[in-house]
C-alpha cells in the first residue's frame, strides 16, 4: 500500500513516456502495466508535479498570444484570432484566415441575432468555410444593395450561404446596391418597400465585414460602384479605407461624397452600431485596418500574424 502511495520516478516516467510519446491512452497503458486507470491518472499528474513531464507551449504561439493581447487591449476588442502565415501569401493565407473567421462567427453569435453581412471576396470564402450549426432564431441580413453580376462575390450571395449553413432566415436587399444619380437614389429610398428595408437594418446587432484601401484597384471599382475618379476624389478628401462601400479616414471618421448620396445600404453610424467582426488579411490593408480599429466598427478580430505586428507596432 506504501509504495502504491508513493511510487518511483522510473514507474512514473514510464508511464509518462508511454502517454506522451508513445501515444497510448490510458486504459492501454493500465492494460500493459497491469495498473487500474486512476493510477494512470494519478501517476500521469504526478509526473507534472514532480517535473518529469515539462509543458511547454511554443514560443511561437507566445508571440501570437501576446500581440492577440495587446490588440485587444490597444482597441477594446472583444476577441482577436491571429493566424500565422507560416510561408503562405496571397489568396491562400487570406483562406487561411477565412476559415478561422467562418469557425469563430458562430461562437460571436447568440440565439435571435440579426447578422449583417457585407461582400467582396474575402467574406465570400469565409461563406464557404462557415461549418454547418444551426442558430435558432438567427436572422441574416444584406448589408448593401445588389449587384447584377453573377461572376462576382455579391453581398447577396454571401448572404445567402451564410444562412443557408446556420440554417438562419435570410433576408435579401432588394434594391440597387448604387444608381446612377442621387436623385434616383433618394426616389427609391421611399419607395416603400425600399425603405423599410432600410429601416430593419437598424435590426442588424452583429455583422461580419472585410475592407479595402481606398486605392483605384480597389474592389469598389471592379463591382462598379466607384471609378476610378471618384476614389481620387474621395482620396483627397483623407480617405484610406472603404467598408461596405463607405469610406473613413486615417482615424475612423467618415469620409462623406457624391457616392454616398448614390448608395443604397447601410451608412456609417450602422455600421459602427454593430458588434462586427472583421476579417482582414494582407498587409496592404494596414492603413484600411487601423482606421477601422480606431473608429470602433471592430469588436472582433482575425487576422494573419504579419498584419497584427503592424498593428502592434504602430500603437
Amino acid at each position: 500500500m506504501y509504495r502504491s502511495q508513493h511510487p518511483s520516478n522510473k514507474v512514473i516516467a514510464e508511464v509518462a513516456w508511454m502517454y506522451y510519446v508513445k501515444n497510448l491512452n490510458q486504459g492501454e497503458i493500465a492494460d500493459a502495466l497491469s495498473l487500474s486507470r486512476p493510477t494512470v491518472i494519478s501517476y500521469l499528474k504526478l509526473a507534472k508535479e514532480r517535473n518529469i513531464v515539462c509543458i511547454q507551449v511554443a514560443p511561437e504561439h507566445y508571440r501570437l498570444n501576446a500581440m492577440a493581447d495587446a490588440l485587444t487591449e490597444a482597441y477594446g476588442l472583444k476577441s482577436v484570432h491571429i493566424v500565422p502565415d507560416e510561408g503562405m501569401q496571397g489568396e491562400m493565407l487570406t483562406r487561411a484566415v477565412c476559415e478561422v473567421a467562418a469557425h469563430h462567427l458562430p461562437n460571436v453569435l447568440e440565439k435571435g441575432d440579426v447578422l449583417g453581412v457585407s461582400w467582396g471576396q474575402t467574406v465570400s470564402f469565409v461563406s464557404e468555410y462557415v461549418p454547418h450549426w444551426p442558430i435558432e432564431s438567427l436572422t441574416v441580413r444584406q448589408l448593401l444593395g445588389s449587384i447584377a453580376n453573377p461572376l462576382l462575390s455579391t453581398s447577396e450571395s454571401c448572404t445567402t450561404e451564410i444562412a443557408r449553413r446556420l440554417e438562419a432566415y435570410c433576408i435579401n436587399f432588394n434594391a440597387p446596391a448604387v444608381c446612377s444619380s442621387a436623385a434616383l437614389a433618394s426616389a427609391l429610398k421611399m419607395e416603400p418597400i425600399i425603405r423599410e428595408q432600410l429601416e430593419n437594418l437598424r435590426k442588424c446587432n452583429k455583422s461580419v465585414f472585410s475592407l479595402s484601401p481606398c486605392t483605384p484597384d480597389t474592389h469598389v471599382v471592379q463591382f462598379k460602384i466607384a471609378t476610378v475618379a471618384e476614389i481620387d476624389e474621395y482620396r483627397s478628401k483623407g480617405a484610406v479605407g472603404i467598408i461596405a462601400g463607405r469610406f473613413i479616414d486615417e482615424f475612423g471618421q467618415a469620409v462623406l461624397g457624391d457616392l454616398d448620396e448614390r448608395i443604397i445600404g447601410a451608412d456609417h453610424d450602422l455600421l459602427r452600431e454593430m458588434e462586427g467582426l472583421l476579417v482582414v488579411s494582407g498587409t496592404f490593408k494596414i492603413a484600411a485596418t487601423r482606421a477601422a480599429l480606431r473608429g470602433g466598427f471592430v469588436d472582433h478580430l482575425v487576422t494573419d500574424s504579419k498584419m497584427a505586428e503592424l498593428l502592434v507596432a504602430s500603437e
